[in-house]
């Protein structure tokens, strides 16, 4: 039987347990190259952002990184940092018991280092993305048997990419106020198997497998304006609260700002909750950002035009906070966009949503300008965000 490349595949040491990933993780070694130059150009968006002390980036979809070189092309020129979508995610990297596969993370952290681009790491504690296997051990209601699973988990991917990772979204999307549990938590695998506390387990165990790494909380529907984004608001403030008076190595608050058509922005209570933020000693990323189109005409100018306000005005404001590090979107090119799958998302009229700042054709949309425009007008934050940015 032919054995897997140990580049394209690490085996985890120990025997088999009941979790499937008893021992020490060994990944083989794999080394990424130097970091290179810096490849993006000087009329892009990461050049228009670095020059206020922020990174512009974008979620790396693998197949197309893989198969198209005109995204890597636009990449390489818009990017000074990237992220990616899935390949980090455990059901990815682990579907099955045993054995962890590096081979689409580790392609997206050669191509940032050999263009000198950050990369943030997407990420480690998810209600989603769970394998089977993993499901099957959480649900065993074995407290020690869950903790081993988190820490081993952690420690493959984190311990791997040390060195590298700028930011790691240690936990996502852990808030759901609506599941009725006086802290807010939602109601996971994970918190069923292990209590509120693997929040607090998950940060420290980052922390353990890579102490440079940013550990951020990275979060959804805090942007826009409803009554019921009000009370996240309020459990994500009280949540940060309670994280830091118990010295949880928290750094960041991660903002997906997956924008809606269908609601209002509010740019005053934006700017209190991220001055909020700020004010507990936080930095803040803007994790994965895009405009579902909805709402807005079927012609294709006019629905632009939506769009590219839209994000502006959301860029307006948080580019206002000093806190505010990095800005990505997921993904910058329209036919890619998660939206056009999501039964919840699609356009009433059937057509595909226009969510990123680049077309089918790899041309610059209205919503690049309008990012460009925003990067460009911003306060210049770069001896704050530089300290931020040291702080870890």
């Amino acid at each position: 039987m032919t054995m897997p490349d140990p580049s394209r595949r690490a085996i985890l040491a120990g025997g088999a347990g009941a979790l499937a990933l008893t021992g020490a993780a060994r990944a083989a070694p794999s080394p990424f190259g130097p970091s290179g130059a810096p490849s993006w150009g000087p009329d892009g968006l990461q050049a228009a952002a670095s020059a206020k002390g922020l990174a512009y980036g974008t979620a790396v979809p693998i197949t197309r990184f893989r198969s198209d070189p005109r995204w890597r092309a636009v990449a390489a020129r818009e990017c000074g940092i990237l992220v990616c979508d899935n390949v980090m995610k455990f059901d990815v990297a682990a579907p099955h018991p045993g054995v962890l596969d590096f081979s689409g993370a580790d392609e997206t952290v050669r191509f940032a280092r050999g263009n000198g681009q950050r990369l943030r790491g997407h990420c480690l504690v998810w209600h989603e993305a769970l394998p089977a296997w993993a499901q099957a051990a959480l649900a065993a209601k074995s407290p020690a048997g869950a903790e081993l699973l988190l820490r081993q988990w952690i420690g493959a991917m984190a311990r791997r990419y040390a060195g590298t990772i700028e930011a790691w979204d240690v936990v996502n999307e852990i808030l759901s106020p609506a599941d009725g549990r006086p802290d807010g938590l939602r109601a996971t695998p994970w918190l069923a198997a292990l209590g509120p506390g693997y929040v607090d387990l998950a940060f420290r165990m980052m922390k353990e497998a890579d102490p440079a790494a940013a550990g951020t909380w990275n979060e959804n529907d805090c942007e826009q304006q409803a009554d019921w984004i009000d009370e996240r608001r309020v459990a994500i403030l009280k949540t940060l609260e309670g994280l830091l008076r118990r010295g949880v190595p928290i750094d960041r608050f991660g903002i997906q700002a997956h924008l809606l058509s269908t609601l209002p922005l509010d740019q005053t209570r934006l700017r209190r909750f991220l001055r909020e933020i700020a004010g507990m000693g936080l930095a803040i990323e803007i994790t994965e950002l895009d405009v579902d189109d909805r709402a807005f005409p079927a012609d294709i100018a006019a629905r632009d035009r939506g769009v590219a306000d839209l994000a502006r005005r959301f860029l307006d404001t948080v580019l206002d906070e000093a806190a505010v590090l990095n800005v990505l979107s997921w993904d910058v090119y329209d036919p890619d966009t998660w939206l056009n799958a999501s039964p919840a998302r699609r356009r009433p009229d059937g057509m595909p949503q226009r969510a990123l700042p680049f077309d089918v054709e790899y041309r610059r949309k209205p919503l690049w300008r309008a990012m460009h425009r925003a990067f460009r007008d911003a306060p210049d934050h770069r001896a704050a965000r530089a300290r931020l940015r040291a702080k870890v």
